[in-house]
């Protein structure tokens, strides 16, 4: 009697936890199924979590989040942007759906299983939809910098020191950079803050423009009333500078000046190009009396080199290496010290026009344009670049265009012209010239080396009437002392090694 009882007891017990095993089961399938009307676990719109909150919630969240305004520090300014001052906008109907994706990739069973033991849901982030409009944010950015920008003024021409004096300090904002940042800041839910990119100006270098006015102060200075021309090239950064004066007034250039021994350059180039590969001692000589003495009879034979034999060959092959490098205005159809029959003069654009003339040589000529844009050639191919390798590929090479440096920096005469104004910490590789009497027309072409810099400076002078050889020197060296000293401004020398 007692075992049958203790058996209903067992079997009501038995019926009892399966049925409530089965209710259990049955509400914590209603409890899962009731989840699906809320996000899952573990899930983010555009970086801001939304898991377990309806649709309805998230997308209140995810505008509460993206449209708060931005905090923007311009130094110590602080400046809000509300995201609608750029148009700024969600689109929270093409992210929501992208949530059913994860809900069908997931298995039902596998699911409940996981919702049972409270397991999280698996970690998603659904990209941020949205749009701005860049330019309204630019003109944001820029109404902030006309504001709060205090540029630093240039330095001024200071004719007494040919220098410069300082121009007071100030601050800029990087608008471009500004740009980059705020749009970040506005796609993301939690870096709100931006530091606006402003640079200090604590010493702003004088300016091209502000040479170009020391220059002309210096030509008033010297009360010149020829012509000058000038062409500068920064070789670190390739800017350009080139004056056109007459009288002290900018005119339009090129004009055509005599080659005077400046012509030598174009010579030597010539002379590498066709002969570079089989230097002979003789003829290492005739380059070095060439260009550091200026010997026209060592030149004259180095155009014989060049003809094969004929000078007068050799003058033609050198115009058309010009001509071959783009200089138009750079020829040269006669022997320098050999009297005789010489060839035609050569129509240019410099010689051309009717408003200046500055009598140039007939047979030999050029302008500071082409002199200057040949010798920053020079420069560029002993580098292993420009258009002097490119002209005349396997010929010249850049050994040979730094042994043209070589001889050029062993012009040791002076100091004069463009040497003089360099020193003392510049080191001057030039070809200079001028006429012989009477001395109408001198100048110099040279590759400045500095510790702080790098330039090429060629600078012609011509005047109709006689010019003493001291006068004119005297003008060179102090435009080019201008030139210098731009370079050097503000610069701190390089550390000795």
């Amino acid at each position: 009697m007692r075992s049958t009882t203790r058996l209903n007891w067992l079997g009501i017990f038995s019926a009892i936890s399966l049925i409530g095993g089965v209710l259990l089961l049955v509400v914590q399938l209603v409890l899962y199924s009731r989840s699906f009307s809320s996000l899952p676990g573990g899930l983010a719109l555009g970086g801001v979590p939304v898991g377990g909150l309806t649709e309805q919630q998230a997308q209140e969240q995810l505008i509460l989040v993206y449209t708060s305004p931005i905090e923007l520090l311009y130094r110590e300014q602080r400046i809000r942007l509300d995201p609608a001052r750029v148009s700024f906008q969600l689109d929270a109907g093409r992210m929501l759906p992208e949530v059913n994706q994860f809900r069908l990739n997931d298995d039902f069973w596998s699911g409940f299983w996981d919702f049972l033991w409270l397991k999280p849901g698996q970690a998603n982030d659904i990209p941020l939809r949205s749009s701005y409009s860049p330019e309204r944010l630019r003109a944001f950015l820029e109404d902030i910098a006309a504001r709060y920008d205090r540029p630093g003024s240039d330095p001024q021409a200071d004719i007494g020191t040919l220098g410069f004096q300082t121009g007071a300090p100030g601050h800029v904002m990087d608008v471009d950079a500004a740009v980059s940042l705020v749009a970040a800041a506005l796609h993301s839910p939690t870096e709100r803050t931006v530091t606006l990119p402003v640079a200090e100006q604590t010493a702003v270098r004088p300016t091209f423009a502000t040479l170009n006015e020391l220059i002309y102060n210096d030509l008033g200075l010297f009360q010149f009333d020829g012509i000058l021309s000038l062409f500068l090239t920064d070789l670190k950064t390739g800017r350009e500078l080139v004056i056109n004066s007459q009288n002290q007034a900018p005119v339009a250039g090129p004009i055509a000046f005599s080659g005077m021994s400046t012509i030598k350059v174009a010579i030597m180039v010539s002379y590498f190009a066709h002969n570079g590969d089989t230097v002979t001692p003789e003829q290492s000589t005739l380059l070095a009396r060439s260009i550091e003495q200026s010997d026209n009879t060592a030149t004259d034979a180095l155009m014989g080199i060049i003809g094969q034999g004929d000078g007068y060959e050799g003058t033609r092959r050198i115009t058309a290496d010009m001509q071959r490098l783009g200089l138009t205005s750079t020829y040269i159809s006669g022997l320098l010290d050999t009297l005789g029959a010489v060839l035609l003069p050569i129509s240019t654009p410099a010689n051309s026009r009717t408003d200046i003339n500055t009598q140039p040589d007939p047979y030999n000529q050029t302008s500071v344009e082409d002199m200057g844009a040949l010798t920053v050639m020079i420069y560029q191919c002993s580098q292993g670049g420009g258009a002097l390798l490119a002209a005349f590929a396997g010929a010249v090479t850049a050994q040979e265009c730094r042994q043209m440096i070589e001889l050029l920096t062993t012009n040791l005469v002076g100091p004069i012209f463009i040497t003089g104004g360099s020193t003392p910490d510049g080191v001057v590789a030039h070809k200079h010239g001028w006429d012989s009497t009477p001395l109408n027309n001198a100048g110099d072409t040279a590759l400045v080396f500095t510790p702080t810099s790098s330039y090429a400076l060629t600078i012609f002078v011509h005047t109709d009437h006689t010019i003493p050889f001291d006068d004119a020197n005297r003008l060179i060296i102090s435009v080019s002392r201008a030139v210098y000293n731009y370079f050097g401004w503000g610069a701190e020398p390089a550390a000795a090694e």
